[in-house]
């Protein structure tokens, strides 16, 4: 079974508020919380989504299409949810994960057996052009820079390479706004408090939603960075987005 690339860990602060979007340095903060939560992570997304967490990896991963001799990159892999389905839907991809959190990656490991490397999503320890395929599922907006974290991407994918980004971004119109706030105010923190063992990473779940970028400001990065044929859209039940592009 492959084991997880161990890279020099920063030292990590204690519990606490996690530094949000645009507020000072914060990936240790982040990887701090992901480090804490990562025994009961699988759970608490089944449970604070009824499941629809993975009905949006399986849109993914329509959307992406990967194939067989191909070779997909999942970045912010934590548990590596979507490189378990892509491995099992797609006999013959090839399939590397990654994440900033050990021990989330170590259980990503243990529960697919693929191969997989602590790093971080702003300077991948892969060589230029290596994969064809790359997904992010809920980690750009962990990111002290989700604009370099696009370039980063784009370098390690091959031109025409594909990528799939799942995000909770900031609401825009007037009834998305109503959906994230009755998830955001109502659901998130009622269920964190009951379920999470640090509630604090919920809070910081919901402060983030609404102080990342927006879908359309994504998207925009997204071609600023090297992407084409950039495609996006909210996935029921309206907290949720699907970003495509490919790399140009």
């Amino acid at each position: 079974m492959s084991t997880p690339l161990r890279l020099t860990p920063d030292a990590f602060p204690p519990p606490g508020p996690v530094p949000l979007p645009g507020v000072g340095l914060r990936a240790a903060a982040v990887r701090a919380m992901f480090d804490r939560v990562a025994p009961s992570y699988d759970l608490l997304n089944r449970l604070m989504t009824l499941r629809v967490d993975q009905s949006w990896r399986g849109r993914l991963l329509r959307e992406l299409e990967p194939r067989p001799g191909e070779v997909l990159l999942d970045l912010c892999a934590g548990t590596m949810d979507v490189a378990a389905l892509a491995r099992d839907r797609v006999p013959g991809l090839r399939v590397v994960g990654a994440d900033f959190s050990l021990p989330m990656l170590e259980r990503g490991v243990e529960k697919t057996g693929l191969p997989a490397a602590q790093a971080d999503a702003l300077a991948l320890p892969f060589s230029a052009a290596a994969f064809d395929l790359a997904s992010v599922t809920f980690g750009m907006r962990n990111l002290e820079s989700y604009e370099r974290g696009l370039f980063e991407v784009a370098r390690v994918l091959r031109r025409g390479g594909r990528l799939g980004v799942l995000e909770f971004f900031r609401a825009e119109t007037p009834a998305s706004r109503l959906v994230h706030r009755a998830y955001n105010r109502l659901a998130l923190p009622v269920l964190g408090r009951l379920l999470s063992p640090d509630p604090s990473a919920y809070r910081y779940l919901v402060e983030s939603m609404e102080r990342f970028a927006s879908r359309p400001e994504f998207e925009a990065s997204a071609r600023r960075a090297g992407f084409r044929e950039v495609r996006g859209e909210t996935l029921f039940p309206g907290v949720c987005g699907l970003v495509t592009a490919v790399r140009g």
